[in-house]
């Protein structure tokens, strides 16, 4: 094995943002206890992270720490619902829950039972981008472990009545979705700024795609997306880096070495439209979208720093402070900077009382109009800067699902083994004038406006 090491800051003791953090990790009591207590004082000693290929040539990153006796893994296989066909939105997670309903000589229930007896965290997930998977296991139990995972992904059984059962739960979830002024405005969102494009599916689909879905897609669409050579994989925990190579080339040596992907365009968002949807709701939420920068473009932090000015920063941006601090208008606004493997955008929203809608919506597209002619001011700039910097260990940093899901983040997105180092020094280069030309060339746009409830007066935006 050929390792490439980065040794993280001291700030970085722990890292990731994971699908798994919020589930149960159950063996004894005294167990959990003595985990929590040591995890509680861990020091902030610097993070090794190396790039290795296993014995088979798999690729992985990872982070050996033998603070507690624990091996956590991530892994994404790059497509995900982008990847579903004309009609069948809803494949990819349906495929995704499908892959631990029964694996190899073991049915649903028995497979459910082998990981529960031996405390074995394990699951899928489906994005728009990437079908997702990860597994939290003692250190002791790691060989029974990636057998079980190796199972799951080379073996998986996709049991018709297991099929018929996640579907009918799919479909429940869609209809009962019609009925949530929030998923209304969602979906609408979704499909109006991505017409045309798979962007625009509904990930986990709706009735029709659904019901059109057959055990034979799920089989032909494992086939096509779960291969090697879209693979990326996260390592942390109790493991040394032989080890570690001999348990991934276990459990995903056997997949087929090249996926099969259909070409999915980059895609910019239409937007200059305002549509309002009437609503019997009790309040009224308003969505709106900006052109965005994709994490490749070098001016990604420009514009990170300017939303988190903008409503990025929550508590401290101006969004926050004038229409819902100062006024009190909302119940909560803000920001976001999205980023898709073909697509990218700056959404905002609230939601607030029916009358008091229009006025907030004014006062949202004022503040951004103001944001767009003179940009922040040098102060709100240095104290935007701080707040990155800092909260980043702390919100991404502090767990080893998070490690190993950052870890699968930077290799999917491109970023190099040494982000986190470069990533100071890439906020620290962010100017002013950088972030005043951001906030021009990206708010100066008219934007997409879309309001559900009680009907909202119309906006400088293009009505469709």
């Amino acid at each position: 094995m050929i390792a490439r090491t980065i040794v993280a800051r001291p700030i970085i003791a722990h890292m990731l943002k994971r699908r798994l953090a919020g589930r149960a990790f159950a063996r004894a009591a005294a167990l959990i206890l003595y985990i929590c207590a040591t995890l509680a004082a861990l020091p902030a000693d610097a993070v090794e992270i190396r790039d290795y290929r296993s014995p088979a040539g798999i690729g992985f990153w990872m982070v050996e720490d033998y603070t507690v006796p624990i091996v956590t893994l991530a892994f994404d296989f790059r497509g995900g619902a982008s990847q579903d066909p004309e009609g069948k939105a809803g494949l990819a997670s349906l495929l995704s829950a499908m892959m631990d309903e029964g694996a190899g000589e073991r049915s649903t229930a028995q497979l459910k039972q082998a990981l529960e007896e031996r405390g074995i965290e394990a699951g899928f997930s489906a994005g728009r981008d990437a079908v997702s998977g990860g597994m939290r296991v003692l250190a002791g139990e790691a060989e029974p472990a990636y057998a079980l995972l190796a199972d799951m992904l080379l073996r998986p059984r996709f049991e018709p009545a297991s099929l018929e059962r996640i579907r009918a739960g799919y479909i429940q979830s869609a209809v009962r979705a019609r009925k949530d002024p929030d998923a209304v405005i969602r979906d609408t969102f979704r499909e109006m700024l991505f017409a045309g494009h798979p962007y625009g599916r509904d990930v986990h689909g709706d009735e029709t795609t659904l019901a059109a879905i057959t055990r034979q897609d799920i089989v032909a669409q494992h086939r096509r997306l779960m291969a090697r050579d879209n693979l990326v994989i996260g390592l942390v925990g109790a493991v040394s880096p032989q080890e570690a190579g001999r348990l991934i080339d276990l459990a995903f040596a056997g997949l087929p070495a090249k996926a099969e992907l259909m070409p999915v365009a980059d895609v910019a968002p239409q937007l200059g439209f305002a549509r309002h949807i009437a609503f019997p709701a009790p309040q009224a939420s308003v969505v709106i979208a900006y052109p965005g920068v994709k994490r490749s473009d070098p001016d990604f932090f420009t514009a990170y720093t300017m939303n988190h000015i903008l409503g990025g920063g929550t508590f401290s941006s101006r969004l926050y402070d004038e229409i819902r601090e100062k006024r009190g208008l909302v119940y909560g606004v803000g920001s976001d900077l999205v980023t898709l493997a073909h697509a990218a955008y700056l959404s905002g929203g609230f939601s607030t009382r029916p009358d008091q809608a229009a006025d907030a919506l004014a006062l949202m597209q004022s503040e951004i109009g103001r944001m767009a002619q003179e940009g922040p001011t040098g102060e709100e700039l240095e104290a935007a800067r701080k707040y990155i910097l800092g909260a980043y260990a702390i919100n991404n940093l502090d767990t080893s699902s998070k490690i190993a899901d950052v870890l699968v983040a930077l290799q999917a997105e491109g970023l190099p083994i040494d982000y986190i180092d470069r990533r100071r020094d890439s906020i620290e280069a962010v100017t002013l004038e950088g972030v005043r030309a951001m906030a021009k060339r990206l708010l100066s746009a008219q934007p997409a406006v879309i309001t559900i409830g009680a009907p909202v007066p119309p906006t400088d935006a293009a009505a469709d």
